[in-house]
């Protein structure tokens, strides 16, 4: 993990500090759980009846809509992932990219969740986001993700710190996702993979939403029921609650 605790730590400060970046994946739920551990809040699940935050070797960096919608601010996030040394990765062209810290190979994937009021201005092909007029060599694309409704909204701010790539003690704040958009992109995965021959991907996402529902926060479940009720009426909302009745609903309930 601390690999891409000190990426994370490097973008920011190659983004000039103060960059609130948004955090999902596996990587946000991991530094969720920590702080709550860390902090003694008290989740709706005891923390010691839920599994460990498990490892990944990926950072999900949602950007803003805002963000992918303007040129200026793409070009200046591509420049700060050029001066760390990340590349794209064949075949994920200006989607994902990668590179080594101390051996060990990081992936960023770029995402964006629904483009809201900013759809005009941005450019979107299968699923591929990107700013007019600014092409992916000298910019990056953003995965749009449309089952994280209310990602942007009020996230969680987490402190974190650790060594940058420099050997220097770095810090800043991160933003991780509220449970509704974690547990909607969660749900979408579980759908994507349930039949997948392999049955360990399942699985992980699975446990995942067993682990997001029970990090829940009296403070969280009083936003969380905000945010449901806002996109009540949302297809993906009603996506999610056919997903939860097909795949997890009680044998025989």
């Amino acid at each position: 993990m601390k690999p891409l605790i000190t990426s994370v730590l490097d973008l920011n400060s190659a983004l000039g500090g103060n960059a609130e970046l948004l955090l999902g994946g596996g990587l946000g739920l991991y530094l969720k759980q920590e702080h709550l551990r860390t902090t003694g809040a008290r989740t709706l699940l005891p923390l010691d009846r839920l599994p460990p935050a498990r490892t990944t070797q990926d950072v999900d960096l949602f950007l803003r809509a805002e963000v992918i919608a303007s040129q200026d601010a793409v070009s200046r996030y591509r420049a700060a992932l050029n001066k760390l040394g990340f590349v794209v990765v064949p075949g994920s062209e200006w989607l994902k990219f990668k590179r080594d810290v101390e051996g060990t190979e990081v992936l960023l994937d770029v995402m964006v969740g629904p483009l809201g009021e900013h759809a005009e201005a941005i450019r979107l092909k299968d699923s591929r986001a990107r700013p007019r007029g600014l092409g992916g060599k000298s910019g990056l694309h953003a995965f749009v993700t449309e089952e994280a409704l209310g990602i942007e909204t009020g996230p969680l701010r987490i402190p974190l710190s650790g060594l940058g790539s420099d050997g220097k003690d770095a810090s800043c704040e991160v933003l991780i996702p509220r449970a509704v958009p974690y547990a909607l992109m969660k749900l979408g995965a579980l759908r994507d993979r349930i039949n997948d021959e392999n049955k360990q991907e399942g699985r992980h996402h699975a446990m995942d939403l067993y682990r997001i529902v029970g990090l829940l926060t009296e403070e969280e479940i009083e936003v969380s029921t905000k945010l449901a009720r806002e996109y009540a009426a949302h297809d993906e909302i009603v996506e999610g609650n056919r997903t939860i009745d097909t795949l997890l609903a009680p044998a025989g309930g």
